[in-house]
């Protein structure tokens, strides 16, 4: 049984382009190697939505080729008329963005490693440096800047201040043509020019030195209306100095053999200063830095603890704990608990805490635990303070 003549599928015809005869499902033809495949309308209609896009890109690609050229002419023959005027330099801009503060501790330090009590402040200005030139420049991160105070011009010597680890910036900071970056800086050190610190060339600028093709450049800086005199800002501040210079005036002061400086140091103790609710860091820093010292000397100290007072209601609470605490400690101990300060009285007046402040020395003998009477003096033992 055969199939009618109309409903039998056909077993060849032509190839469109080159007239050979192929199979009739043939999608290629095996001759001249042509699509031959029969499209349907939508796939006709997708392949002229294809053949349309692609014109249109070719069309628009052109233009931008032809900008794409001229610049490429354009930028060289730009660069070598201003080398002609020795003109295709660095050209550096320095420009305040703010002032601002790094505490020492906390600003550097994950929330919880940081300390209980923080003591060091560094202040410092944010720059932003851009160079708008066409040839790289290196830049030393240092700064000076003068002033006149007094009708005397004074000058400071400013470095470029590394936030993560508070160190200075050692190596030149390098910039590209068309780049910019953010610099931290702060002062080192500041005096006046009758007492060679030097000076700037015009008052009341900054200037900054930096390399480039030419060889080394200065740019100066001048400040913009409203931008603060850097100058005004201060040096990095530590309140351990000025508590070591009030409490220690004729001992070795900030001596550093591995980690924290020793507050105070004399012949027979090593003094950690700290507020007295803050005993247990001065006890923990004091016991450490007797075992460095011991260790690295080959000679002994006791440790000591100069706890200075306060006004607020839990400072009486903290003293009986750590009388309470103490009682019974080993190795031996002497602590100084200091009066609070009086607003009244200079931040520079010396304090002999050895006569203003009264000592306990630990362990006590007494295996009782010690009371206070409600201005912090004991009241069941029978000593004197010295």
């Amino acid at each position: 049984m055969t199939l009618p003549e109309q409903l039998q599928e056909p077993q060849d015809r032509r190839c469109p382009k080159c007239q050979s005869v192929v199979p009739a499902k043939a999608v290629v033809c095996p001759v001249c190697h042509c699509d031959i495949e029969e499209k349907t309308p939508e796939q006709k209609k997708r392949e002229s939505l294809v053949e349309f896009a692609r014109f249109a890109k070719d069309w628009i690609g052109f233009p931008a080729a032809i900008v794409t050229a001229i610049a490429a002419l354009i930028i060289p023959a730009k660069n070598n008329a201003l080398a002609l005027f020795h003109q295709d330099g660095a050209r550096l801009t320095m420009d305040l963005v703010r002032p601002d503060v790094l505490n020492v501790g906390m600003d550097d330090t994950p929330v919880a490693e940081q300390p209980n009590e923080i003591s060091v402040h560094i202040p410092f200005l944010r720059y932003t440096l851009i160079n708008n030139g066409v040839s790289p420049a290196s830049i030393r991160p240092e700064l000076t800047c003068s002033t006149v105070e007094n009708s005397d011009e004074v000058t400071g010597n400013f470095y470029f201040l590394d936030l993560r680890t508070s160190k200075k910036v050692l190596d030149d900071i390098k910039l590209s043509p068309g780049e910019s970056v953010f610099v931290n800086v702060t002062l080192r050190d500041s005096g006046r020019k009758v007492d060679g610190y030097g000076s700037t060339k015009e008052s009341d600028t900054c200037e900054l030195r930096y390399s480039d093709k030419y060889g080394s450049q200065t740019l100066v800086v001048r400040r913009k209306d409203g931008d603060l005199n850097p100058m005004s800002i201060g040096g990095a501040d530590d309140s351990r100095t000025a508590l070591r210079e009030r409490y220690c005036p004729n001992m070795t002061r900030g001596l550093r053999f591995a980690h924290d400086p020793i507050d105070c140091l004399d012949e027979a103790h090593l003094f950690a200063i700290e507020p007295v609710y803050l005993w247990e860091n001065a006890l923990q820093r004091a016991l450490t830095q007797v075992s460095e010292f011991r260790q690295l000397t080959q000679s002994g100290r006791t440790p000591g603890l100069i706890l200075t007072g306060c006004q607020e209601d839990n400072c009486a609470q903290k003293t009986q704990e750590m009388l309470s605490a103490l009682h019974l400690f080993t190795p031996s101990l002497t602590v100084w608990l200091c009066p609070p300060e009086k607003p009244e009285i200079s931040s520079e007046k010396k304090i002999d805490f050895n006569r203003d402040c009264k000592s306990y020395d630990f362990p006590i003998p007494n295996p009782q635990s010690p009371s206070l009477d409600a201005e912090g003096r004991q009241i069941t033992r029978d000593r004197r303070p010295r």
